[in-house]
């Protein structure tokens, strides 16, 4: 099974997912576009990182297709899918994450058919953080980081709403005023609800 840790930068995605892989004995999945480059290419993961640098340059390149950049992302979902049944995964990042990029109402139609493909897998965690704390979070961790160069409030496309609308099993967890532990704890609980839903167990890698 495939269960993503979603939320905007700076809400504490990588930390958790990290921490859950190892307590669950999952597999942790960092960018799965880098993922599927380096498989099918069949090339270093070093390698594929800096030719997905390239095409992601490429992508961003304006003017901008939204529509373009989320297949990009999406369609390294897709593939995913043929491990879903194989092993058990945690991935840093899913559809909602990639919604909080691209999400317009251009793209909800490109959203919506990997939705059905099953590219949002078993379920999702979404982590929120309070706009101010998640720049404070993100500057302590890389003061040079791109993402600082946009406002505060970067998007206003509501993470929550779209998976509310779709029936999406997602388990919405806020971090503002918690410790990492607590964050943890939280999800812990959520995270077990995910893999016991549906009387599905959690196999053994």
């Amino acid at each position: 099974m495939i269960v993503t840790i979603d939320g905007y930068d700076g809400t504490g995605k990588t930390t958790l997912a990290k921490k859950l892989a190892e307590k669950y004995g999952f597999i942790y999945l960092d960018k799965p576009f880098i993922f599927m480059n380096s498989i099918v290419n069949k090339i270093p993961y070093a390698k594929a990182i800096e030719i997905t640098k390239i095409e992601e340059k490429e992508l961003w390149t304006k003017p901008l297709d939204f529509k373009k950049i989320t297949k990009y992302y999406c369609d390294a979902f897709l593939w995913l899918t043929n491990f879903k049944d194989k092993y058990n995964i945690i991935l840093d990042r899913g559809i909602l994450t990639s919604y909080a990029v691209t999400g317009y109402p251009e793209t909800e139609e490109v959203f919506d058919y990997y939705v059905y493909k099953n590219c949002f897998f078993d379920g999702s965690i979404y982590l929120t953080a309070d706009d101010n704390e998640r720049v404070r979070r993100i500057r302590a961790n890389d003061p040079n980081d791109p993402d600082l160069k946009h406002p505060i409030k970067w998007r206003d496309n509501n993470l929550e709403e779209y998976a509310a609308t779709r029936n999406l099993n997602y388990h919405k967890i806020s971090t503002d005023n918690k410790t990492t532990e607590e964050v943890f704890e939280e999800a812990c609980t959520e995270f077990e609800k995910i893999i016991n839903s549906d009387n599905k167990k959690a196999k053994s890698i």
